[in-house]
């Protein structure tokens, strides 16, 4: 029985073998892909023999991917392994000229969504090449945790990936983030660098302008408030949201000091906001998403609570498009901050507003001086590793140094700069 698995943009179409002669310029559609593994060009034997090989799996399913028009633009292939509660993506391919434009998260939702509908599939599982790290940050920023590093069985090495299923996937990072800032939560409703900022003031002057004072605004893991209490004069009401209970408690005594009474708080994840479709008039999050296990899944959930024409405005810490700084940067936050997952480059958030059905008009960068043990401090970083943070930063490539303006000072550490993206679309009118 043919399955299709379709939406607004892709289909998929399960193949039998006979698919194979017009699979295979689909399997040969990434050179460097094909590079990576090996093989520049695969043969028609060779696609039957891969095909045949995942056939043969509990489950197993080649999928050809097209567009609405019916034009093929990549290929898929899944089983329902390892029993009995995993499935897995052992293959999913876009052809070059269809990359970069959104197909491959749809295609991989769609995917996924299939898998987790399967009876009893609580996990999904992949390979990646070693190499491949665009797909690592691809699967990674859907998700899926990093394990071991093996060998396949044409000896390439391959990293395993597995992400749980929705509802259970987070809960390890939530239980993180909930022990990390519900310890802190009162540092961060007296942090500088929170309460106060230029991107702060440039939120106010967006949110000011879309004249939403009938419109009810949603800042999503609010922390202490700062950024609620500042669109709240702006809209009807504004509902602060935040997965940590003492955080709320913060933001409620925020509120009645400031006088803000039009601000109610909501204990939420990210990743399953629990507001229908098309909600919202405003939707902020500040300083928060390089905490959300699974980006591209909250990005899909704020847009979703968004009304049609209605403004996203996200601001976090984004890293610089070298990966060598971007990798320093993510590795002394994770040193600092266990429930850190990953900042971002601009690229990135931009691909994330697009996949999202959002329309960026504004990205702005935003320097921030960070005193170091004002930083340390406010994290509660145990005081036996603090010694190797602060040897990473002493240690860190002269690139680094320059890049992050490290400040030391008779070996002391005395601060960093990083910078803060700001990135504002509308939800587009479908």
């Amino acid at each position: 029985m043919t399955i299709e698995l379709t939406d607004a943009r892709i289909t998929l179409t399960s193949v039998g073998m006979e698919a194979a002669e017009e699979l295979l310029p689909a399997f040969n559609g990434d050179a460097q892909f094909n590079a990576w593994s090996g093989t520049p060009e695969m043969t028609l034997d060779a696609v039957r023999a891969d095909m045949l090989e995942t056939q043969s799996l509990p489950g197993g399913q080649i999928w050809r991917i097209s567009l609405a028009d019916g034009t093929l633009i990549g290929a898929a292939e899944t089983a329902l392994v390892p029993p009995p509660h995993g499935g897995w993506i052992a293959l999913l391919i876009i052809m070059q000229p269809y990359q970069r434009r959104g197909n491959g998260t749809a295609a991989a939702d769609l995917l996924e969504a299939y898998l987790f509908d399967q009876p009893g599939i609580t996990r999904i599982g992949l390979g990646v090449l070693a190499q491949n790290a665009p797909a690592l940050a691809f699967w990674e920023g859907r998700g899926y945790q990093r394990g071991l590093l093996r060998r396949d069985t044409h000896g390439n090495e391959v990293f395993t990936l597995r992400r749980d299923k929705p509802g259970l996937a987070d809960a390890a990072q939530v239980a993180r983030v909930q022990q990390q800032f519900g310890a802190t939560a009162a540092g961060y409703a007296t942090s500088a660098g929170h309460a106060r900022g230029d991107e702060l003031a440039r939120i106010r002057e967006l949110v000011a302008a879309e004249q939403a004072q009938n419109g009810r605004g949603l800042d999503i893991a609010t922390g202490a408030g700062h950024t609620a209490f500042a669109i709240a004069p702006y809209v009807a009401e504004v509902i602060a949201s935040d997965v940590t209970p003492e955080m709320l408690l913060q933001v409620e005594a925020g509120a009645i000091t400031r006088g803000i009474d039009n601000l109610v708080t909501a204990q939420a994840d990210a990743h399953a906001l629990p507001w229908p479709d098309a909600s919202f008039a405003v939707v902020t999050s500040r300083i928060a998403p390089h905490h959300f296990s699974a980006l591209p899944l909250a990005m899909r959930e704020i847009a979703r609570v968004t009304q049609p024409g209605g403004l996203v405005i996200i601001v976090d810490s984004v890293v610089p498009d070298d990966p060598a700084l971007a990798a320093f940067m993510n590795r002394v936050e994770l040193m600092r901050d266990p429930s850190h997952v990953r900042s971002y480059t601009e690229a990135e958030w931009r691909q994330l507003f697009e996949d999202s059905g959002l329309d960026v008009f504004t990205s702005e960068h935003f320097a921030r001086r960070h005193p170091y043990d004002e930083w340390v401090a406010r994290a509660l970083v145990p005081r036996e590793e603090q010694p190797a943070l602060a040897a990473a930063f002493r240690n860190s490539s002269p690139a680094a140094q320059a890049a992050f303006h490290i400040e030391i000072a008779d070996d002391q550490i005395l601060a960093f700069t990083d910078e803060k993206l700001l990135i504002a679309g509308r939800k587009i009118d479908v």
